[in-house]
């Protein structure tokens, strides 16, 4: 399961966080203005992505701190690192590894910040227990997750999936209820993880699409890709019609109302 997740974001990687919708660029932005990082700090930046979370971190921190990004898609890393390349990050290193099992010493990092990736991964909590141990003592974790996605956007990916194969369809994810619906669900893994003094606090955040074929491309460029790549290519513009009438239906431009949970922690003495 973690491969196959792994495959559909590398297959998404050129595309992911570059189709000129503003969605995970602020989100990012905010958990590192909120995680308070500073000058000279040693940073982990686990599912990196195409460095909406690393690259702010990195600014952060300067060039007299370091900033990690691991990410388990190789494309994503290759891209990434060429970006930070580009960008002159001389501070930043990029890796192909497990968001589960970042490969760094106990005690190296000042903080480990997860953006929209803990929820995606097989055992969380043991995740967590993860970074607590990389976190030096007083260390900070900063994770983001979704409180609430637009009724729109699961409505259309609910009309789409229609249009999957029988043996295709399957629900969310148990973890996702379990450790993240709610404020109190979150807190207490952190909690049970080995972290005090937790703050949990949401934000919403707006992302606009030019027209239904942005909305789509944006689609194919993230995690709603591992749901259009089971849809048989015969019943795509069955589905991409479903979607178009859910997210046209208000007659208005299409636009999608995020709430992100912000959740941060103290790594406890051991």
């Amino acid at each position: 399961m973690k491969q196959e997740m792994a495959g559909v974001f590398d297959r998404g990687a050129p595309a992911y966080d570059r189709v000129g919708v503003e969605f995970f660029g602020p989100i990012g932005r905010e958990l590192v203005r909120r995680a308070g990082l500073r000058p000279g700090q040693r940073v982990l930046d686990v599912g990196c992505g195409r460095g909406a979370v690393l690259f702010p971190a990195a600014e952060a921190v300067g060039p007299t701190g370091s900033a990690v990004g691991i990410d388990l898609a190789p494309t994503m890393v290759e891209l990434t690192r060429a970006d930070a390349t580009e960008a002159g990050l001389t501070q930043v290193r990029v890796e192909v590894a497990d968001a589960e099992t970042p490969p760094l010493p106990p005690s190296s990092v000042d903080a480990v910040l997860a953006g929209l990736v803990v929820f995606l991964l097989p055992a969380p909590l043991d995740a967590l227990r993860a970074y607590r141990r990389l976190l030096r003592p007083g260390g900070r974790l900063g994770l983001t997750t979704f409180a609430a996605q637009d009724p729109l956007f699961n409505d259309a990916l609910r009309a789409m999936a229609q249009h999957l194969p029988e043996n295709r369809r399957r629900p969310p994810t148990a973890d996702q209820e379990k450790f993240f619906a709610t404020p109190e669900l979150t807190a207490a893994l952190l909690e049970a993880a080995g972290f005090e003094e937790i703050v949990v606090d949401e934000a919403t955040f707006q992302s606009r699409f030019r027209d239904i074929d942005h909305w789509m491309t944006w689609a194919w460029s993230h995690g709603a890709r591992a749901l259009l790549e089971q849809i048989p290519a015969d019943r795509l513009p069955a589905a991409l019609a479903d979607a178009t009438r859910v997210l046209t239906r208000s007659g208005e431009d299409i636009a999608l109302t995020t709430t992100v949970r912000f959740t941060f922690g103290v790594a406890a003495d051991s």
